[in-house]
């Protein structure tokens, strides 16, 4: 079994990049992609560990919440998978990998809820201990914890779906829903300008209206009514030809985010006023 030895021990070693060159490349060579796989072997059990220490060394009795030590457990659990089975050496080894990768990322998603689900315990139960100056240093601890998570999460989405022989569809197609990396209809031109989850050529303007779009019709249900979303196309004539490579759903994932929080907060204000 893992000991916190081991945990630590993982945890220690620093963290390695995967050029990006070789991750453009994936596709068309697949002895480039169980290279990456090997690299994702090795490092991906490192990641894992560092993940399992921040969480059991948060601050203020955060760490010592149910929720958050499950969270940690479901890291050391990954680890440990890892830890029995041994780097992939031939390619049906690496779709082997491939299919356990996937498990975990769909796996991983009720993370962040249950990290919130062990803070709202905190606040409920330490409420009047939990100062601003605390409370901040929550924060700071949380960011760097999930800011770290968003490399881990792209090594393993990013290698997952460039995989040219899927075995699963069904996953796939759940895995990319999630993602938000379903191209709709009007977009099919689109499909071969994604590799794994990069986009080479991503249309900022255009993700904006999808995403713009998709939170009117969601504030339009909970509250009847929705503030008009005004997008503004301020690219040069000079830099409308350029290419912008990024990943799409970590645009989309933002822009939720600003848009949701900026309608919820006008249409609030709206109501109240109006009522008063």
């Amino acid at each position: 079994d893992l000991s916190l030895r081991d945990m630590f021990r993982y945890a220690s070693w620093p963290q390695k990049d995967n050029p990006q060159k070789s991750k453009h490349r994936i596709k068309k060579y697949l002895d480039q992609r169980l290279r990456n796989a090997q690299f994702l072997h090795r490092e991906l059990p490192i990641r894992f560990a560092q993940r399992a220490v921040d969480l059991l060394t948060l601050p203020h009795g955060l760490n010592k919440t149910t929720e958050v030590r499950g969270v940690a457990n479901v890291y050391l659990s990954y680890l440990q998978k890892f830890l029995d089975n041994g780097p992939p050496t031939n390619q049906e080894e690496e779709r082997e990998f491939t299919n356990m990768l996937e498990s975990l990322v769909l796996d991983q998603t009720s993370i962040p809820l249950a990290v919130a689900s062990g803070v709202r315990t905190l606040k409920d139960v330490r409420r009047e201990d939990l100062d601003l100056r605390r409370l901040q240093e929550m924060e700071d601890a949380l960011y760097r914890f999930f800011t770290a998570r968003v490399g881990l999460r792209f090594l393993t989405e990013h290698h997952i779906l460039s995989n040219p022989y899927r075995e699963k569809p069904s996953k796939d197609d759940e895995l990319k829903r999630r993602l938000g990396t379903i191209i709709d209809d009007e977009d099919n031109n689109a499909k071969d300008d994604f590799l794994g989850c990069i986009q080479k050529d991503c249309d900022p303007f255009k993700e904006v209206r999808r995403v713009a779009a998709k939170i009117t019709k969601r504030c339009r249900e909970c509250y009847g009514i929705a503030p008009e979303i005004e997008i503004l196309d301020t690219t040069s004539e000079k830099n409308a030809s350029l290419e912008f490579t990024y990943v799409p759903h970590h645009l989309r994932y933002m822009l939720a985010e600003l848009l949701k929080n900026s309608c919820r907060a006008t249409v609030r204000s709206y109501l109240k006023e109006i009522s008063s």
